[in-house]
């Protein structure tokens, strides 16, 4: 204890060394270099600091701003014994310098501990090249949602207008069936039967075109996100069993070959796919002759394919090709329909990352091809 109280007392005494000029063999140019280097070396040390503080002064979001704290003691600590280290050939001051290099060795060890607490953390960070690849991933999304948004601003529009069309006929049929009907009973007569029915026929048209923005909204959403292991066969049975009237008053032969018999998807999305294809092509059959739908299933790649071919009316695809999965798009007006089947089957199985091509001529029939993603 005495030789600390001993050492605090004399901290900046120099009486007990010789200056370091007259310590040992000293040449001018030895003692100038390293004079001069000591100093260059200090500059610098304090240098940083200051560059540091100005980061921290300018940027309140710089991470770990501890650290950043004791980088700048440590680095002017370490400047610190440079330039005690210097004025040693002239004030040997060696008890000051001893506390120097204390006091760097304490904060050196502190900024190590620091670093090693952070480290963890800091090497969560992301390099520039991952930062610039999730960049450019979010980029890539933004792009494909502003994509998406523009097909839903395209989609609704056409809903809009195909709604305000549907709703206009049906309304005026009732408002003006309403009003003979009201002249009719204000003149004593019983309301028109016939006038009854047609009223009830544009109620049903009515409620149709509602149950169809219904539709538009739910596919728009997505909710298909029932992945499960499904037979082809066993959900092909299902549709044609709650379409069997339909399927019978057509006479349709239906014709299989399940190559890839099972497929992990969305249960009722690949429902949706089976019904809206088996639908139309009993739709729009030729009366030409007995309607034939052939459905096959094969792997594809990654992927697996679902064909299903129909012998029916067929499409014009010179005209309508990017017209066919279009909302709202028809292309035979003799039979009733709301034209969102294809529009759903597009829908469905791009969500799912897969494709819809399909292949078509006039008065021969229609092939789609559905490449699935399991």
């Amino acid at each position: 204890m005495q030789q600390l109280r001993d050492f605090l007392l004399g901290l900046l005494q120099a009486s007990d060394w010789p200056a370091r000029w007259v310590c040992g063999n000293w040449t001018s140019f030895h003692g100038w270099l390293y004079i001069f280097s000591s100093l260059a070396i200090w500059a610098a040390y304090f240098a940083i600091p200051i560059i540091l503080l100005s980061v921290l002064r300018k940027r309140a979001d710089v991470p770990f701003r501890g650290i950043f704290w004791l980088f700048i003691l440590f680095i002017f600590a370490c400047g610190a014994t440079h330039l005690v280290d210097a004025s040693m050939f002239w004030y040997p001051a060696y008890r000051f310098s001893a506390m120097v290099l204390f006091a760097t060795a304490v904060i050196s060890w502190l900024t190590v501990s620091a670093l090693v607490k952070i480290l963890p953390e800091a090497l969560t960070f992301k390099s520039p090249a991952q930062l610039e690849e999730t960049i450019h991933q979010r980029t890539f999304e933004l792009e494909e949602s502003n994509k998406h948004l523009k097909k839903v601003n395209t989609d609704l529009d056409s809903f809009v207008y195909a709604a305000s069309h549907d709703l206009k006929s049906p309304l005026n049929n009732i408002e003006a069936l309403s009003t003979m009907i009201e002249e009719d009973i204000k003149l004593g007569y019983a309301p028109d039967v016939e006038a009854i029915e047609r009223i009830k026929v544009s109620v049903h048209k009515l409620k149709s075109t509602i149950l169809r923005l219904s539709d538009v909204a739910r596919i728009q959403k997505d909710p298909y996100d029932d992945i499960e292991p499904t037979l082809f066969s066993e959900l092909l049975e299902e549709v044609v069993s709650e379409n069997q009237e339909l399927l019978l008053s057509a006479h349709v032969e239906i014709k299989t070959h399940f190559e890839e018999e099972k497929i992990t998807y969305s249960r009722m999305g690949l429902k949706s796919i089976l019904y809206n294809l088996l639908t139309n092509a009993v739709k729009y059959s030729s009366p030409q002759r007995r309607p034939l739908i052939e459905i096959h299933t094969k792997k594809s790649g990654l992927q697996t394919a679902l064909i299903v071919k129909d012998n029916g009316l067929g499409i014009d695809m010179e005209k309508n090709k990017e017209k066919i999965f279009t909302i709202f798009k028809r292309f035979h007006d003799h039979v009733e329909g709301s034209g969102i089947g294809l529009y759903t089957i597009k829908n469905i199985v791009e969500s799912k990352g897969g494709t819809i091509l399909v292949e078509s001529s006039l008065d021969v029939g229609s092939q789609f091809t559905v490449l699935l993603n399991a």
